[in-house]
């Protein structure tokens, strides 16, 4: 069973995101902040438990999204983890292209943006 950690300021969201993997078979933990998220993913891998795959919010209070998606491409323990990046604030291309520059992938908060997430990950995680 892959190990994802969802990162979102909004509660609303992480309690949705987290049910639905959940319900898709992933293992789903969830962290309300960019520092939080930190500090699971250390533990995680200081546990021999990492995880395999995560959603994370850009737009975050504190430590933001890229700042967490900058430490997470420069950790050899972690750069290679697949990250789903998800905001309801989109500007244009330079955005996609941005989580484009950090192997990542961009997922727009909008319509059906939970069964997009659950799909894209069950196909990151079988071919990782």
């Amino acid at each position: 069973m892959a190990k994802v950690l969802v990162v979102d300021d909004d509660q609303s969201v992480r309690e949705v995101l987290v049910q639905t993997l959940q319900d898709a078979g992933f293992e789903a933990d969830a962290e309300a902040g960019g520092r939080r998220a930190l500090t699971a993913l250390c533990r995680a891998t200081a546990q021999d438990e990492p995880y395999d795959a995560m959603v994370l919010d850009i737009i975050m209070p504190g430590v933001d999204g890229w700042q967490v998606l900058e430490a997470i491409r420069s950790n050899p323990l972690w750069q290679d983890m697949p990250v789903l990046v998800i905001s309801g604030l989109v500007n244009g291309a330079g955005e996609v292209a941005r989580v484009s520059d950090y192997d990542s992938f961009f997922v727009e908060k909008s319509g059906n943006f939970v069964d997009v997430i659950k799909t894209a990950l069950g196909r990151l995680v079988n071919a990782a």
